[in-house]
Parts: C-alpha cells; sequence; structure tokens
C-alpha cells in the first residue's frame, strides 16, 4: 500500500483513471483544491510512478482488429535464457497486445488481437509457433467481451473503499 499519498492524490489518480484529459481546472474542482496545489500533486504522482502515462483508448473493431485470443504457452525449457528469448521476440510482434508469465501447467499467457480466423491462423503459423522453443499452445477465442477496464483497482488506507466509491459526484 502506498504510504506516502493522501485522500487527495487517491482522488486525483481515481479521477485520472477515469478521464486522462480532465483538465487542471475541473479536476481540483472535482478534488476539493485549487488548480496550483492539485497541479502539483499530479507532477508529483508523475514523479514518483504512480502515474505512468497518459493514452488513447482505441475502438479495436472500427480499426479492424475485432477478434481477441487469448493463448496459454510453454516452452520446451525453462531456463533463463528460454524466457529471456521468448520474452524479446514477443516484444516484436504487433498482435501480441498482452503477454504474461505465470505459474501452473504453462509458462506463459498471451492476449493477441486479429481481425478474423484466417488471420489468426496465420499468425499461429508464422509468428507464435514459430519461436524458437514454443512446444505447446492452447487457444481461447473471446466470444464476447463482458468486462474491460484500464483502471487499476486500490483501496485508501484509512477508508478501505474501492476507487469507484472515492469519487463523490
Amino acid at each position: 500500500m502506498a504510504e506516502d499519498i493522501d485522500a487527495f492524490d487517491y482522488k486525483i489518480l481515481a479521477l485520472l483513471q477515469e478521464d486522462g484529459r480532465i483538465s487542471m481546472t475541473d479536476l481540483a474542482e472535482r478534488v476539493g483544491l485549487s488548480p496550483s496545489p492539485c497541479a502539483r500533486r499530479v507532477k508529483r504522482l508523475e514523479e514518483e510512478g504512480y502515474i505512468d502515462c497518459y493514452v488513447a483508448l482505441l475502438n479495436a473493431k472500427r480499426l479492424g482488429v475485432a477478434l481477441t485470443v487469448f493463448i496459454n504457452i510453454r516452452l520446451a525449457s525453462q531456463t533463463r535464457a528460454a524466457f529471456d528469448k521468448f520474452d524479446a521476440e514477443v516484444a516484436t510482434i504487433p498482435e501480441i497486445v498482452g503477454c504474461h508469465l505465470l505459474t501452473g501447467a504453462f509458462d506463459y499467457l498471451v492476449q493477441v488481437r486479429v481481425g478474423d480466423i484466417e488471420e489468426f491462423r496465420d499468425f499461429m503459423r508464422d509468428k507464435l509457433t514459430a519461436i524458437e522453443g514454443v512446444v505447446e499452445t492452447q487457444s481461447s477465442i473471446v466470444l464476447e467481451q463482458l468486462k474491460s477496464t484500464t483502471s487499476i483497482p486500490f483501496r485508501t488506507r484509512s477508508t478501505r473503499t474501492s476507487n469507484s466509491s472515492i469519487i463523490q459526484r
């Protein structure tokens, strides 16, 4: 738990997760501070690494990459060199939008975005299984996305409430 941020900081973080383009004036008003102290807090939260970056979330369907697939991957070897080689290869493949090192039966879980099943077939054949050391994959095609968020859940020290309850409307 973050020890050096207070209730104002938590409110700022919650509001910025909801709308990263909110003006400093509106943010300050919603948090209950004047703009200058609010801006100083945002700058400090950025400098201390609580805020990594600001992004625009794009519509995958409109951009022609509506098919989401999660793929479990097992490597032939669980050595540091094998993991490093796989990590480096994955970093170069734009269709892989998420990659997680796992415990259990599989070594990795990757999230892939492609246009359709034919593109997925080509991706598997030409890119993923072409990575040296990949010996097994298990794919799950997403039929419907029920929830997707970029918000990180957090709880304040004093209230133990979720960030959605921090924002007072």
